[in-house]
């Protein structure tokens, strides 16, 4: 199983060259970023953990901050933890997620969800009770990007004549997307558009994680997926080898840790110590960037 660190970079917490580097050099196999594009001042959404960490107001957009540590790092993988699909405009994230997949050299882990925020979502246009319907559109219409010379698309949500849109992504057919979320649905929905999933450590038994990955197990090949592309992401990990342990057993393939929002120089030792903790037992496999 990998290790990977997840971040909610402000312009005042560390810069992301540098922290890119040392989380490399230090061995872990990815560096994952937040999305939040705007924080609604007044709110009532409840965030699921207990308070929002109050960083989440500031942070910075997550595509161009993975773009910037592309360019620190040669094997680092880079992702998105997770990107707020149906908040972005779907033709311009294919743009983006496709062109961060080619400078980084076939490096992006695409994680995606609906949202948790309605006061974030609706006002940057998202169908609030129907959020995954629209974030099951914006999806297979970037799908149609990556894989179409000229794509078009019509659906309730999305709707585009044939077009241009390029670059087209390194790895093929795309980045891998992994599909944030507990409930029984996201099995469905990583069956039919995702190659991965992203459930959350606090939110989501250990049983739960194992028979889910058994269930699509005996799905894939049926519906005509390639099971050995599925990933299983466990988010919000805590940096503890039994819990990593446990996490494990129940067939994760990476554990994702969160570096609590402190200054640059605690922020490296923090990596450094978690290093020296955790990654004899678990290694990393990062492959180098495509030439």
């Amino acid at each position: 199983m990998d290790l990977g660190i997840v971040c909610g970079l402000t312009s005042y917490f560390a810069d992301v060259k540098r922290l890119a580097r040392h989380i490399e050099s230090c061995g872990f196999e990815s560096m994952w970023m937040i999305d939040h594009p705007i924080m609604p001042v007044k709110r009532a959404s409840a965030y699921g953990g207990g308070a929002m960490p109050a960083h989440y107001a500031h942070i910075m957009d997550p595509m161009v901050s993975l773009a910037g540590a592309a360019g620190a790092t040669t094997r680092l993988r880079l992702g998105t933890s997770i990107a707020l699909v149906p908040e972005r405009e779907p033709l311009v994230m294919a743009k983006e997620v496709a062109t961060l997949d080619l400078v980084s050299g076939g490096r992006f882990e695409f994680g995606v969800g609906a949202g948790w925020l309605r006061e974030e979502g609706e006002i940057l246009g998202v169908n609030w009770t129907r959020r995954w319907a629209q974030t099951r559109e914006h999806l297979l219409a970037m799908k149609a990007c990556w894989g179409e010379e000229i794509a078009e698309f019509h659906g309730e949500f999305v709707d585009f004549p044939p077009l241009y849109s390029d670059p087209k992504p390194v790895q093929d057919p795309h980045p891998p997307i992994l599909i944030a979320g507990e409930l029984r649905h996201a099995a469905d929905r990583i069956l039919e558009y995702g190659d991965g999933w992203m459930p959350r450590y606090d939110r989501t038994s250990l049983e739960h994680m194992a028979a889910t990955r058994a269930v699509l197990a005996e799905r894939f090949a049926p519906a005509g997926r390639d099971f050995s592309r599925f990933t299983m992401n466990v988010f919000r990990c805590p940096p503890e080898l039994d819990a990593l342990h446990h996490v494990a057993a129940a067939g994760a393939d990476r554990a994702l840790l969160i570096l609590p929002p402190v200054a640059e120089p605690e922020a490296l030792e923090t990596v450094s110590a978690w290093a020296e903790q955790l990654l004899p037992a678990f290694g990393s496999s990062a492959a180098p960037a495509v030439e």
